[in-house]
């Protein structure tokens, strides 16, 4: 079974997870990548791209995902025209996340005709999961993001090369409007012993940031991977500020996978997950931030959830293997056709009530 594993968009670090897991090519389809005001042109482009690539690679299964919606949809048609299979992952509800109006119903009514249209639907969380069925989704599985353990350990000589002397925190972005980054810098620079690197993308990034950053703060762009995996390994926290309500953002989990404490901002997505094994900052202004960063500093304090997120990426890995199993059914085709989300990402009957996250 030949399974293609789609998405719109430079980098996707959830479908390289998944693709890895059910065994599938994975596909990268960007055009004019970056600025909204190129969607007029750029959503025509990725469709009439992605179908010219899907007939020449003549996929039995196409695994895409949501958002943009557009992305399953042009991969609907592809299936529907050829007897193949549509499997959709639904990393987040674009409906969720768009301003509402007009252009939020319009997406909704989309979302909700592709989780009913395709062969199979997959979540990163049961938040979503009840949210897909109530879209009208079956044949659903909740998988959660997984990154490896961390393989390297702390190390002095990284630390120094990011100019931390006292206390080295990261925060990583993907450039989301609602991520608050402005907060973090400005907290960072209320503790001089604090040396802040920021990561992501500079086309969405760069701009958002003073011309002149604070003497602690270093915007280190988009880092080769090894270079990255021992920044978190050597940091002693990182910072997950942002006001996205709906967003469970990858990068928790890679803290996690690096036994990296974390002050957060609160969503019902991050609690229902990660429950108290990050602290949270009572909001994302500068203020707050910077009292939960005096807090996570307190004796003890950083020992404590460092603990606590390893138990939780124990848990994690626990289930994971559960998660992939039901993951393979969905993409087979081996599933009950009705079917849902449970408390642990597992799958029980839509007639059924999954209680918590």
């Amino acid at each position: 079974m030949k399974i293609l594993c789609i998405l719109w968009g430079p980098f996707g670090h959830r479908m390289d997870e998944l693709a890895k897991a059910v065994g599938g090519d994975r596909l990268s389809v960007t055009v004019l990548y970056g600025p909204r005001y190129f969607a007029p042109l750029r959503y025509p482009a990725l469709f009439l791209l992605t179908l010219v690539l899907l007939h020449s690679r003549r996929p039995d299964v196409v695994y895409a995902q949501n958002p943009p919606v557009f992305c399953p949809l042009t991969s609907l048609i592809y299936c529907r025209l050829h007897s193949k299979r549509l499997v959709v992952d639904h990393h987040a509800v674009w409906r969720a996340k768009t301003v509402g109006g007009p252009v939020g119903g319009a997406i909704g009514l989309l979302e909700s005709f592709v989780a009913s249209a395709a062969d199979g639907n997959t979540a990163p969380h049961a938040v979503w999961g009840r949210e897909l069925a109530r879209m009208g989704a079956r044949r659903l599985a909740v998988v959660h993001d997984h990154v490896q353990r961390n393989v390297f350990g702390r190390d002095e000589s990284v630390r120094k090369s990011f100019g931390a002397e006292g206390i080295l925190a990261i925060a990583s972005h993907g450039g989301h409007p609602l991520e608050r980054l402005e907060s973090e810098v400005a907290a960072a620079s209320m503790r001089k012993d604090l040396t802040l690197v920021i990561t992501g993308p500079e086309a969405k990034l760069k701009s958002r940031l003073p011309p002149v950053l604070p003497q602690n703060v270093r915007y280190a762009g988009m880092l080769p991977i090894e270079v990255y995996l021992k920044l978190k390994a050597s940091a002693d926290f990182a910072l997950n500020i942002t006001d996205e309500p709906n967003t469970l953002s990858h990068v928790l989990f890679e803290y996690a996978a690096s036994s990296l404490p974390v002050i957060s901002t609160r969503s019902d997505v991050v609690e229902a997950v990660f429950g108290d094994s990050l602290l949270y900052s009572d909001s994302s202004r500068p203020g707050d931030v910077s009292r939960a960063i005096e807090r996570i500093l307190q004796p003890g304090v950083l020992s404590d959830y460092r603990s606590r997120i390893s138990a939780l990426y124990s848990e994690l890995e626990r289930r994971h293997s559960k998660e992939v199993s039901s993951l393979i059914s969905v993409v087979r085709g081996e599933l009950l056709k009705n079917s849902g989300p449970g408390t642990d990402g597992s799958l029980v009957p839509m007639g059924q009530r999954g209680g918590g996250a």
